[in-house]
């Protein structure tokens, strides 16, 4: 007699995004795996007496999205925390607005306690700056503050805050950053990846950063997000403990693959390698950076930003023998490496150095990533492509940021060619994609890090005010799909796995209102996500949350 399922969902649009996309009606799973895909019909053979099944007309059923890169482990952390002001500029225009709002936080606060803000827009802002940190001394003599650009790259720190930091007119800058002065040279307290200003911080308790993995959690389900991949949290054993703990205990459901802060993961070595672990939460690589953040003017170019004269070199973490050097010894272990870099002189040092380590010692598919990819040149993708790597872009660039690429950044001739989704897919490459999160949380109210949003941006390119941004590197829907999909599951070495909706596969499935490739372009980003399902289990059910708001409203 044949094992009958534990879940069917029928009467839906499956979208398999299997090797020939093919399209089916009904899904079957048992024990947390797929166990038949095709017609309603076909489907019905495992249906049995106990069998769950969910009758899903005018649904689609997608592969549970994997988001990959995020931070989630920060979200418990003071500097990325959601109890912290949020402070965008669509939401909190003027530097009054923001003082004010500092005032009163400092004014319900025990006396020495941290202030902070977070997603705060320097460019986005009606006086185009920072506060400086003698207007942040005005409002909270008492306490250090701290207040993070939307991405964490810069800050502007008070004078508590610059003093526990240890930072002072007589320190220089450390390398790959920037400490901004005032016409006397005293620092003025934006701090532009300077790494000192986190270890002044206090840190997170072990629970504190469960919490937080909790939360984002909860949020990431909504999204039906199934996977994540956290690009490098705290070099400290309580992050990594925190996140066993937290998926052992079921508060993080999403499944992970944690990649590790290069020196963090070298100077603690316990001969774990990339792949070690399981389906729920398993090792990946190591993370490092070549060079900042554009926000922060510390992406590395070969041509200068067009409001500055500076090309970011200032960004750079490494030289490139330097950065030779630690790539080489990564990859020969045996690790996968991923290297944050964006712009296009930061990208070629990043590739220069994992084709250095990859000539030194050969080894089959080490499948390395450029972590954003912002601004790769075609000769740099083509490399990328040779050599098996991985570009992971933040699809978001067009519309969260691309009227300021334009204004303040890169110019348009450049922004035109930024995310280049469609050329890397052109040349054979299989690009994944990512939100940064808690760079943008689920929950954001201006910048969601919804990957449905994330289809939209790579399908329309268009900015916030409506310019069409490299209309030639837009990419289909169900491009984009896979993007979020299979490809963000080879970007892990787990297509076998995951990633697809095929028989044998873990039953990691989204059920989504609408079909995103039938849609209207920009309207995928409103699509909702109607339950989210890991290894079998539904942990969202929008009507079951919805019904759950309502009794909290009217109880």
């Amino acid at each position: 007699m044949p094992m009958h399922a534990e879940l069917v969902l029928k009467r839906a649009t499956v979208l398999t995004v299997d090797d020939r996309d093919r399209v089916a009606q009904a899904v079957a799973v048992r024990a947390g795996r797929i166990v038949a895909v095709g017609t309603d019909a076909e489907v019905d053979t495992v249906v049995g007496p106990s069998t769950r099944v969910l009758s899903l007309p005018g649904k689609t059923v997608v592969p549970g999205f994997i988001d990959s890169h995020t931070h989630s482990v920060h979200v418990g952390e003071f500097r990325f925390s959601l109890q912290q002001l949020n402070l965008p500029a669509e939401l909190v225009p003027s530097i009054p607005e923001v003082l004010e709002l500092v005032r009163t936080r400092a004014a319900a606060a025990r006396p020495g306690a941290w202030i902070g803000g977070r997603n705060y827009d320097p460019n986005g802002m009606r006086e185009r700056r920072w506060p400086t940190r003698w207007e942040l001394d005005a409002v909270a003599p008492d306490h250090p503050v701290m207040i993070t650009i939307r991405g964490g790259h810069a800050c502007v720190a008070n004078s508590r805050a610059l003093a526990a930091a240890g930072i002072s007119r007589d320190t220089p800058d450390p390398e790959g950053g920037v400490i901004d002065r005032d016409a006397n040279g005293e620092p003025n307290g934006v701090l532009r990846d300077v790494m000192s200003i986190r270890a002044a911080i206090p840190p997170s308790t072990v629970e504190e950063l469960k919490d937080g993995l909790a939360g984002i959690s909860d949020l990431y389900v909504r999204l039906g997000v199934t996977s994540v991949h956290d690009a490098g949290a705290t070099p400290r054993p309580e992050s990594y403990r925190a996140f066993r703990e937290a998926v052992e205990e079921g508060r993080f459901k999403p499944r992970a693959y944690l990649l590790v802060y290069h020196d963090f993961a070298l100077a603690n070595d316990l001969g774990l390698r990339t792949g070690f672990g399981d389906d729920r939460l398993r090792l990946g690589g190591v993370k490092l950076f070549a060079d900042g953040s554009i926000q922060c003017f510390t992406c590395a170019f070969r041509e200068p930003y067009v409001t500055r004269e500076t090309k970011g070199w200032e960004g750079l973490r490494y030289a490139q023998g330097a950065l030779n050097e630690a790539v080489t010894e990564a990859h020969r272990l045996g690790y996968q490496v991923a290297i944050h870099a964006q712009g296009d002189y930061g990208i070629t040092v990043a590739v220069n150095a994992l084709e250095h380590a990859m000539r030194a010692f050969p080894r089959p598919d080490p499948r390395h990533r450029i972590e954003h990819t912002l601004c790769p040149t075609v000769e740099d993708l083509k490399r990328m492509h040779a050599l098996g790597i991985v570009p992971n872009f933040f699809l978001f660039h067009p519309w969260f940021w691309g009227d300021q690429h334009i204004r303040e950044f890169i110019g348009r001739e450049r922004a035109e060619r930024m995310v280049p989704a469609r050329t890397a897919i052109d040349l054979g490459m299989h690009p994944c994609a990512h939100s940064d999160c808690p760079v943008c949380t689920p929950d954001d109210p201006v910048w969601p890090s919804n990957p449905l949003w994330g289809m939209a941006c790579a399908v329309t390119r268009r900015t916030r005010t409506g310019v069409d941004i490299g209309a030639a590197e837009r990419i289909t829907a169900a491009e984009a799909l896979r993007v979020y999909t299979i490809n963000g599951a080879r970007a892990s070495f787990e297509e076998r796995i995951k990633g697809s909706i095929e028989v044998g596969k873990l039953a990691d499935l989204v059920v989504l209102g609408a079909n995103p490739l039938t849609s209207d372009p920009w309207a995928i980003k409103d699509i909702p996500v109607e339950k989210t399902i890991i290894g079998g289990e539904i942990v969202y059910d929008r009507d079951l949350a919805r019904s759950a708001t309502r009794k909290e409203t009217t109880g």
